[in-house]
């Protein structure tokens, strides 16, 4: 979703390979774990009691009904993702129900949404958030991705703020209406759902994406 307050205010800390948060956390890995949750603790803004309420997952420890959101990246170095199950009363990012942090290859999503029965994650924001940490993945650096989030992807839409018309989010994006699609979301009711959570200025930018994905 929006460009990621983790990236901006979350400290560095010890490099953490992919297949490092991928291994256990048993043993020498709770350092690893330790690690994370401070992070998340810097974020939050939360006390130190409040983090071991966030459950810690793997990717390849999702529930099954979310599995299809990571398949279709094909990318098996998204196993070293770590996903933070945030409960509603911790959670500070207001409406929205995820965010990522590439860099740290760290998701943070509310755990009502996470959990929820009823059409659960309906527009794959976890998908949308895989898709940003596969970016940075493939990104030459750091310093690429951070730039690429501040290059227009369409200039001709003259949309000024780079925020969603960049060529981060147009990965992102396409990946997750990709998804949609396959799923058998029709255009019109994706637009829909993102009607709900961003401004009329930004269709343009979504109608271009969802041409390039439905064919139209």
């Amino acid at each position: 979703m929006a460009m990621s307050e983790l990236e901006k205010f979350m400290p560095p800390f010890e490099q953490s390979q992919p297949e490092k948060i991928l291994a256990s956390f048993d043993g020498e890995q709770k350092t690893v774990q330790d690690q994370v949750k401070q992070e998340i603790q810097n974020c939050l803004g939360i006390e130190q009691k409040d983090i071991e309420r966030i459950e810690l997952l793997k990717v390849e420890n999702l529930p099954e009904h979310y599995r299809a959101q990571f398949e279709i990246l094909h990318d098996e170095r998204l196993n070293g993702v770590t996903i933070a199950v945030v409960p509603d009363e911790l959670w500070v990012k207001g409406d929205q129900p995820s965010e990522s942090s590439a860099d740290k290859q760290l998701i943070l999503i509310k755990k009502s949404y996470f959990e929820t029965q009823e059409n659960p994650d309906e527009i794959a924001w976890l998908c949308h958030e895989l898709a940003h940490c596969q970016n940075f993945l493939d990104s030459q650096s750091p310093e690429e991705y951070q730039d690429n989030m501040q290059k227009l992807a369409f200039e001709d839409l003259n949309t000024g703020f780079p925020y969603p018309n960049n060529l981060v989010e147009k990965f992102t994006f396409t990946r997750q209406f990709q998804y949609l699609k396959e799923q058998g979301k029709s255009r019109d009711e994706v637009l829909e759902m993102l009607s709900h959570d961003y401004k009329e200025k930004d269709i343009p930018f979504f109608s271009r994406l969802l041409d390039a994905v439905y064919g139209e």
